[in-house]
């Protein structure tokens, strides 16, 4: 029985040493391969950022990337995202809106970071611990770029629901406007026709009580009676006529007496223009002549 434990420990304890020494000759070659596949990229692009670049670009490891190197290294530059905009920065829809443009744009830049790290790691000894520690960096990014996403997102739909309930709140008091104005309107065309149908029952009230005074009366009572008054009135015209006529000859005798004032005024003045015409001419001293030459 203590045999066969000690053979059995035995066996996983050489099974164990011998995966221990397959990983590390795997991680050995794969670091071989790399480090040659790294050594031709550099001698054919140099290590400048723009030839790590091309190298990122056509990487096999993640997405293909394509960024300037100058645009990579002012974003690259700059502080994470979540230093930028501390939480309760965002207070408007601009604010957002950028912190979500400039969280796009680090995302981009964390991702040809990551691939970059990975380039550099298959130089190394330690490919594994060195890739680890760049998931490492790239899940720390990401993290400061969600949280901002995540306000900023937050922010967004929030603005929204706050737009729609004071768009709604403006068209719930607009339609009731329109329902007390549409009301006052049927109220008042009510009252209109209910006023044309009380002036039109008086009116019938006030024919049927003509007709029901003259019911008694002959039927050519309503002509004699207008013949009657137009009789009248010629007979208060025939007493008027004289005085009539003689307010028309009083005022056709205004008119001849002013024209006569008139005419008066004009012959007098005429007589007085002539009158100082003499005096001025008899005034004058008479001219003298010129003797005669000898």
């Amino acid at each position: 029985m203590i045999n066969n434990q000690m053979d059995k420990n035995y066996m996983q304890g050489f099974f164990a040493d011998a995966k221990g020494a397959s990983r590390l000759l795997c991680g050995l070659l794969l670091a071989g391969a790399a480090g040659l596949s790294a050594a031709q990229t550099a001698a054919i692009s140099g290590p400048s950022l723009p030839e790590v670049d091309k190298s990122v670009a056509t990487a096999p490891a993640g997405p293909v990337v394509t960024m300037a190197p100058e645009r990579f290294a002012e974003l690259d530059a700059r502080a994470p995202l979540n230093q930028r905009y501390p939480a309760g920065s965002i207070n408007s829809g601009d604010v957002a809106q950028k912190a979500l443009d400039e969280a796009k744009e680090d995302r981009e830049a964390v991702n040809v970071r990551y691939v970059i790290d990975q380039r550099a790691c298959y130089r190394k000894f330690m490919v594994n611990a060195c890739l680890d520690e760049a998931k490492d960096r790239r899940r720390a990014a990401e993290k400061s770029i969600k949280q901002v996403e995540v306000e900023a997102n937050t922010y967004q739909r929030q603005a929204n629901v706050d737009e729609r309930d004071r768009s709604l709140a403006e068209q719930r008091a607009k339609d009731e406007q329109d329902s007390a104005r549409r009301l006052q309107e049927q109220k008042d065309k009510e009252a209109a026709s209910a006023r044309k149908v009380q002036e039109s029952n008086a009116k019938n009230r006030e024919v049927q009580q003509r007709i029901d005074q003259n019911k008694d009366l002959p039927p050519d009572y309503r002509i004699r009676e207008h013949e009657a008054k137009v009789r009248q009135q010629q007979a208060e015209d025939a007493a008027k006529a004289p005085e009539r006529a003689a307010n028309a000859a009083a005022r056709e005798q205004r008119i001849k007496d002013a024209e006569a004032h008139r005419l008066d005024v004009e012959r007098k003045k005429a007589e007085n223009e002539r009158e100082r015409a003499e005096r001025k001419k008899r005034q004058e001293p008479p001219a003298t002549t010129a003797p005669a030459a000898q």
